[in-house]
């Protein structure tokens, strides 16, 4: 992708072993994907890169924090995400009888470098947990706003009008 030449690799002149390259991440770069999920956010890449003679074995460690909203009260949130995630790229063809695997990408013989920028943005985003809560204070009540919390809590302590029609179902299952 242009603009984000920072990431691309050039392995043809490194020898085969390990290498670390280490990678600062902040809006610029996720401006460069419409698409993305986070706008703000302070992270650090530390790639590990294993380079043998026709595999390279790539380990993505993240972290950092996101900005973001609460699931819970809607409130901004800078949510510490942290993930390791392992990449196989394999030099040569792709065999058309093997399965597709997720973990391994196939590059041609003719390559000299690796754009790693997509799989930062991926695994990234793979990082970001399911449920974006704020923490829980010490005496383990919920981090969030108690305000926004009452007012969430006010709904779901009125009575609810049941049906009459359902209360006798209820009861012919219960007698059952």
């Amino acid at each position: 992708m242009k603009g984000l030449r920072e990431y691309v690799i050039p392995f043809i002149g490194l020898k085969n072993g390990l290498h670390h390259f280490n990678f600062e991440i902040g809006a610029p770069f996720f401006s460069h994907f419409p698409d993305s999920l986070i706008r703000e956010c302070g992270l650090f890449v530390d790639l590990a890169f294993d380079k043998k003679e026709r595999l390279f074995v790539l380990n993505f460690d993240i972290s950092g924090t996101i900005s973001t909203e609460c699931d819970r009260c809607g409130q901004a949130l800078d949510l510490p995400i942290h993930g390791n995630h392992t990449l196989y790229v394999k030099k040569g063809e792709q065999p058309e009888e093997e399965d597709e695997e997720e973990d391994i990408t196939w590059i041609a013989d003719g390559e000299s470098e690796l754009d790693t920028s997509e799989w930062i943005y991926e695994f990234i985003h793979l990082s970001i947990p399911v449920r974006k809560l704020h923490p829980d204070l010490a005496d383990g009540t919920p981090g969030c706003n108690p305000d926004i919390l009452a007012r969430l809590g006010h709904n779901e302590d009125q009575p609810k009008d049941s049906d009459p029609r359902w209360d006798q179902l209820r009861t012919i299952i219960k007698d059952k």
